[in-house]
């Protein structure tokens, strides 16, 4: 409702042109962005070394893989019982 409150966008025009031009993302995408700036940051030493202290490189088994050059990361694993 704000975006067309702001550019005051009929109810039935179409609301993407509306965001983009806003410069505004739909909250997942937000999510997903802010979760990738931060994980860039850390890599590059720009985030608080508490950030990059958790971020853990994936080590492959013993034989050479592709995705050794991908600068993979390990997935924590979660207790969600204690969520």
């Amino acid at each position: 409702a704000c975006p067309r409150i702001l550019t005051k966008t009929r109810k039935y025009d179409h609301i993407t042109p509306v965001l983009a031009s806003l410069h505004w993302l739909p909250v997942q995408a937000r999510a997903d962005f802010k979760v990738l700036l931060l994980t860039y940051k850390a890599l590059h030493g720009l985030a608080p070394p508490y950030l990059s202290e958790l971020l853990t490189p994936y080590m492959s088994s013993s034989r050479p893989l592709h995705s050794l050059d991908a600068a993979l990361l390990v997935i924590p694993s979660i207790n969600k019982k204690s969520l």
